[in-house]
């Protein structure tokens, strides 16, 4: 992951010196497509139930990898296996980013599974949208005073290689201890 803003030195160093809420920075935080594989990886394995009863299928999704961005849509593949049921294949899903409430989400738009006694199917509605209204929020200290240090998105843009992130750093005092 890098950062990248006009300067995180000077932002720094004002957050560090106003005991009032300063005025917004914009800043810039790039995803590079390996960063996000990564971040992928660590969510591994991931598992879900699939139905009820004795239709239950359990689902372990493992060793994501051939990460691409294109067309607004992010995609790879990502191995899924099953029981009861004998499922091992691998899958493709797409996620894509949505606004939504005054904020951006990261749906799943499209995971077509085959398992056997059932065919195909779309098992999308099993995951729930990732909020991406902060990238960050932090309680920090300022010149002894509590306050909140969030960092909100305010684009989504998607590149070949990144995923850049149009942020406000927002720095609000808090009540006293």
């Amino acid at each position: 992951m890098t950062r990248k803003t006009s300067g995180w030195l000077p932002v720094l160093c004002a957050v560090g010196c106003l005991a009032a809420a300063p005025a917004p920075e914009g800043v810039k935080v790039t995803f590079r497509r390996d960063a996000i594989l990564s971040l992928l990886s660590a969510t591994m394995p991931y598992k879900i139930d699939v139905g009820t009863g004795m239709l239950k299928e359990s689902l372990t999704f493992s060793d994501p990898k051939d990460l691409t961005f294109g067309n607004n849509q992010i995609t790879f593949a990502v191995r899924c296996q099953g029981a009861p049921m004998p499922v091992d294949q691998v899958l493709h899903p797409v996620l894509v980013f949505q606004q939504s409430g005054g904020g951006y989400q990261v749906v799943v738009q499209s995971l077509p599974i085959s398992i056997p006694g059932f065919g195909k199917v779309d098992i999308k509605e099993f995951f729930q949208p990732v909020d991406l209204r902060n990238l960050m929020k932090q309680s920090v200290d300022v010149r002894g005073k509590p306050a909140l240090l969030e960092l909100r998105v305010d684009k989504v843009a998607l590149a070949k290689e990144t995923i850049d992130f149009s942020s406000t750093l927002i720095l609000t005092p808090q009540p006293g201890r």
